[in-house]
């Protein structure tokens, strides 16, 4: 693979476009972290689609709405459908476990921020979060209940627009 010869090492770059089973944790996560424009073009998109699912992974254990923002630039709209749709299934997982494990709440807002990086809506998530036991829900509604506040950290790596990340929760959070 071809990137940014200041970011990655020939190493680094090797085991990317390689057996993904093969990258370190810490490789994923810095490739996941990085922008696009530090990679070939014609290689970015092929690379997530060989390790997006690592990145759901590392996303489980530490979760950051970051990890999947390059999902947009690698075009994930159009992926193949079963690869988006595993995709999906492996993040909506990684929610729903979350929402099951009161000890894990405190990751919600950030897993669904992340989770919405596939379809650069929140939307849908939404709908997902309108499905979960009443107490989850009030959880997340009173954690953005303060999205506009100078301490809120929400829509950090949320970039879409029409309508925004915070308009999609200020809607959501209107109709409870």
């Amino acid at each position: 693979m071809k990137g940014c010869g200041l970011c990655w090492t020939e190493a680094e770059l090797e085991l990317l476009d390689g057996d993904p089973a093969l990258v370190p944790d810490a490789v994923v996560w810095q490739f996941a972290w990085e922008v696009e424009d530090h990679f070939a073009p014609e290689e970015y998109a092929p690379a997530w689609r060989r390790i997006g699912h690592r990145v759901v992974g590392l996303l489980d254990g530490d979760p950051d709405s970051r990890l999947t923002m390059g999902l947009s630039w690698a075009g994930f709209a159009e992926w193949p459908e079963a690869e988006r749709a595993a995709l999906r299934a492996q993040v909506t997982d990684v929610v729903l476990r979350a929402a099951a494990d009161e000890e894990r709440w405190r990751d919600l807002s950030e897993l669904v921020q992340a989770a919405a990086q596939l379809d650069q809506s929140l939307t849908p998530w939404l709908r997902l979060v309108e499905t979960l036991p009443g107490e989850v829900v009030e959880h997340l509604a009173e954690e953005w209940s303060d999205v506009h506040s100078a301490n809120s950290t929400f829509g950090t790596w949320l970039r879409w627009t029409g309508p925004t990340p915070h308009e999609e929760v200020e809607e959501w959070l209107s109709t409870r």
